[in-house]
């Protein structure tokens, strides 16, 4: 049976499907969408939108913890402002609970930012409250924080990032994460604190200047070396009291600043009685 179609027009069809397809036809077939003047995939935009809506979410936080902070300072709102701050588990606000806890002048209302850290968990607010317990410049906002990493519960978020500042070059530093471990009770921080008993550091100093004026940094290595005129470095080992202090809490026994005997000890806990640890062997 022939075809009524007339032939000029079963010609066009012909020649159109011996044409490539365009650019937008190959991109839509993959799967690719236009999307502000660039083809992406569905998870892509996903992606972009998911992180604009925490973009604001943030900056909306940012606002809100401004007014409630206010209002913490007028007498008719203080106790509900206090315990909205509290309560908050909104993940978008660690960000602004963060510089909140850096800024705040007033120790009670820091502890509200650092309980809301808390309540929150996520692994963000978890390492918020780390830096604060290591690194906060008063010392009640540093135990404040501490104790609400260990009511918090997250030792496997926690103790990793605590015993990452055991080599770091301030003993401050050191100290204050040894203090952390020993508050979290965590034994699998052992190793590293008997490690960290006792660092190295080089320190500079100038020739007759007091002790007070040097400077010290990190070195993984022993030996001195003199920078010309007065000025000298040399290695000396610091003992950290808040290691060792740690330590004693959490393995019960004291070989004070003998880590020799502290690693023997440690690999050796399920030894049978008579063990000497500082002879590793049997008695």
């Amino acid at each position: 049976m022939l075809s009524s179609a007339p032939a000029s027009a079963m010609d066009d069809d012909a020649v159109a499907a011996d044409q490539p397809a365009g650019p937008e036809t190959v991109m839509t077939a993959r799967g690719f969408i236009r999307y502000r003047g660039a083809w992406r995939t569905p998870q892509e935009i996903e992606l972009i939108e998911r992180a604009e809506r925490a973009n604001l979410a943030e900056k909306q936080w940012v606002a809100r913890l401004r007014r409630l902070r206010k209002q913490v300072d007028e007498p008719g709102s203080a106790a509900s402002a206090a315990e909205e701050i509290r309560e908050t588990v909104d993940p978008h606000a660690v960000p602004a609970l963060a510089a909140a806890v850096a800024a705040e002048p007033v120790q009670r209302v820091r502890g509200w930012y650092l309980e809301a850290l808390r309540r929150i968990g996520s692994p963000d607010a978890i390492r918020t409250l780390v830096v604060a317990a290591i690194e906060h410049a008063d010392a009640e906002t540093r135990l404040v924080a501490a104790e609400e990493l260990v009511a918090g519960g997250h030792a496997a978020l926690v103790v990793p990032m605590a015993v990452a500042v055991l080599g770091d070059p301030a003993n401050a530093r050191v100290n204050r994460a040894a203090e952390l471990l020993g508050r979290l009770g965590d034994a699998s921080s052992a190793a590293a604190l008997i490690e960290a008993l006792e660092t190295r550091h080089t320190v500079t100093t100038s020739d007759g200047a007091p002790e007070g004026s040097t400077t010290a940094t990190f070195t993984p290595s022993g030996g001195g070396l003199s920078l010309g005129g007065n000025r000298q470095t040399r290695i000396v080992p610091v003992r950290n009291p808040s290691v060792h202090d740690a330590l004693v809490g959490l393995c019960g026994i004291d070989f004070q600043w003998d880590a020799t005997a502290w690693r023997a000890w440690l690999a050796n806990r399920d030894a049978p009685a008579g063990f000497d640890p500082r002879r590793g062997e049997s008695r």
